[in-house]
């Protein structure tokens, strides 16, 4: 592009006429024409190439950019798109009449994934807690609303729902895992009844003869009123000269009174 002046001469006369070429573009490409995107604020440029009618590329053509969506992709005055969200947007490279598109294309990736609590104590059998996953690309942006499996070691000792969800079964230990992609946390979650209810089976000893022995049997229970098995135990007498207990509970007569 520029002018020139042309000058035609013949013996000593001369004539002058002025060139001036200004290309116009008649096409305009991209490369690449589809950028995928794995994680947010990462980027890529677009490179246009503007031609005239006779499919001469136009050196430093001006280009005017936009995109569909800005919520998606940005894109800069040269050319540098940006991912901001999940989605699909369409960039297009204007030059004068003419203009070009491409997609750009943004899903995020998970690389990493945290679970909070890690740990999970349950003093009551179907008590719950609700575990929640956070998800981030490379980049470290979270993921909204992530893809998240839920499992766990021991179904017999505590369950976990499809929305993190830990419900306590019975006593013992179990690992809940959360997976997003390839990546996984872990959280544990601890099951011990504590006992807040204890009654006993019978509640009323007649012994007619001294030596004559019964046994009781407790029944104890956690909060939910779930009974806890195996419970421990401790047995005592207000008058061991009356009446005596084992550790199993064997309640002997020893003398005639109330114990």
């Amino acid at each position: 592009d520029g002018s020139a002046t042309i000058t035609a001469t013949s013996g000593s006369v001369t004539a002058t006429a002025t060139a001036t070429v200004s290309q116009v573009a008649t096409s305009v490409t991209l490369a690449p024409t589809s950028l995928s995107f794995s994680s947010v604020s990462d980027t890529a440029t677009l490179v246009p190439t503007v031609k005239d009618a006779n499919d001469n590329a136009i050196p430093s053509p001006t280009v005017t950019w936009a995109t569909s969506a800005e919520g998606v992709a940005t894109v800069s005055s040269a050319g540098l798109v940006t991912s901001v969200a999940d989605g699909s947007a369409t960039i297009t490279a204007t030059s004068g009449s003419v203009n070009a598109t491409a997609t750009a294309t943004v899903s995020q990736v998970a690389t990493s994934i945290t679970v909070s609590p890690t740990s999970l104590s349950f003093a009551s059998i179907g008590d719950t807690t609700t575990i929640v996953a956070t998800v981030k690309d490379a980049n470290d942006n979270t993921i909204p609303n992530p893809t998240v499996t839920w499992s766990t070691s021991s179904s017999s000792i505590a369950t976990v729902s499809s929305a993190g969800l830990v419900t306590a079964v019975a006593n013992g230990s179990a690992t809940i895992f959360a997976t997003s992609g390839s990546v996984t946390a872990t959280a544990t979650a601890t099951v011990s009844q504590v006992a807040t209810s204890v009654t006993l089976a019978p509640t009323s000893l007649s012994f007619a003869s001294l030596s004559d022995t019964a046994t009781l049997v407790p029944t104890v229970k956690d909060a939910n009123n779930n009974t806890i098995p195996g419970a421990t135990v401790t047995w005592a007498t207000s008058s061991s000269s009356i009446a005596t207990v084992s550790s199993a509970g064997l309640v002997t007569s020893v003398a005639d009174g109330t114990a």
